[in-house]
């Protein structure tokens, strides 16, 4: 309740913040969480190949007569995908995965819109602080990168490999969750009395920040399962064919590589470390429910809790099913919630200081 009050009474305590400038910021956090869901259907959907030319410009046009979409499916069927995977797809079926990888761009392009032109409006109505300022430029420059990146991510599987990178779309998730995790800060610190830095200053605070990290790598070997299709090797928890260690999680002849390269071992971490963070949290969750230390923040930390369990219960649910679409997605979207809920009660906690 008293944060409500706050919200509805931010125009008046915060003299130096527009209640507008929040509203933007936010929607671009809603925007970036969204298109983090799309990119993971488009992975799922395995359409993310489809258009095989970037056109970042006239991109934002889809084929609009039966000439446009042969010439279009005309270009994929010279892709190595099509030559190797889909050789008899037929027109239908490739406006399905078309139309994924489409909309996955135009939504960027639209972040990108909805990103620059009020921030010019803000700026010469001088609603827009120093700090925000360059805030918003370092944002900027990721948002700019992360396009370079996607390219570069699908340019991986246009050559001879008619597959994406593991490598390149783990990168591309990384840079992805650091625009949200930064753009949902700023939207709670623009509600805010004044602005929270994200350094720890006490153990308690260090300890939340080695849980988001935690839960960070946990969230980009999941990235790996699914460029490396790693989920579908085994359908089975906790045991891997039987075994609790499973054969041939060591390949003599990628070393270190097999972490990232050796589907049977990427697999084990991430279930295991996915494990792991599981334990941790719901441990972390319990002591602070039994010591009653941040009374007031119980119930971000029962949003905590009831996401971690969800989380662990759809990451199995998505082994059994061998990585069926629906939980999948479920899984990649929920693990963004408990990323960013973390992050909430975290800013939440440094108000107190």
């Amino acid at each position: 309740m008293k944060d409500y009050i706050e919200f509805m009474n931010i125009s008046e305590k915060t003299p130096n913040k527009d209640i507008f400038v929040s509203f933007w910021l936010f929607i671009l956090t809603i925007m970036t969480f969204l298109i983090i869901i799309i990119g993971g259907l488009t992975r799922l959907t395995e359409s993310g190949l489809s258009m095989v030319n970037w056109r970042p410009i006239m991109g934002f046009l889809p084929p609009l007569s039966y000439e446009d979409w042969l010439k279009v499916f005309n270009d994929y069927k010279n892709s190595p995908e099509f030559l190797i995977v889909n050789k008899t797809m037929n027109l239908q079926e490739f406006k399905y995965i078309f139309w994924w990888e489409w909309f996955h761009r135009f939504f960027a392009r639209c972040i990108g819109i909805v990103f620059i032109i009020p921030l010019f409006i803000f700026f010469f109505q001088k609603k827009i602080s120093k700090k925000l300022l360059s805030n918003l430029f370092i944002l900027f420059l990721f948002g700019l990168f992360q396009g370079l990146v996607g390219w570069w991510m699908v340019k991986s599987g246009l050559s001879e490999n008619p597959y994406v990178s593991p490598y390149r779309l783990a990168f591309h998730l990384t840079n992805a969750i650091i625009i949200l995790s930064i753009l949902f800060w700023l939207s709670l610190n623009s509600l805010s009395l004044r602005n929270i830095n994200f350094i720890p200053s006490n153990k308690f605070q260090l300890f939340i920040i080695i849980l988001v990290l935690l839960l960070f790598i946990t969230i980009i070997s999941g990235a790996f399962m699914a460029g490396a299709d790693a989920g579908k090797s085994f359908n089975s928890y906790p045991l891997m064919n039987n075994e609790l260690f499973p054969q041939d999680y060591l390949l003599e002849d990628l070393g270190i590589r097999n972490l990232f390269e050796n589907t049977v071992a990427i697999n084990f971490n991430h279930r295991w470390l996915a494990t792991l963070t599981f334990i941790i949290i719901v441990f972390f969750t319990i002591n602070i429910f039994i010591n009653r230390k941040y009374s007031k923040h119980l119930y971000k930390i029962a949003l905590i809790f009831i996401l971690t369990c969800i989380q662990f219960i759809l990451g199995i649910i998505t082994l059994l099913t061998n990585v069926e679409i629906t939980f999948a997605s479920m899984h990649q979207i929920n693990s963004v919630l408990l990323l960013l809920s973390f992050l909430f009660f975290y800013n939440h906690i440094k108000k107190e200081i």
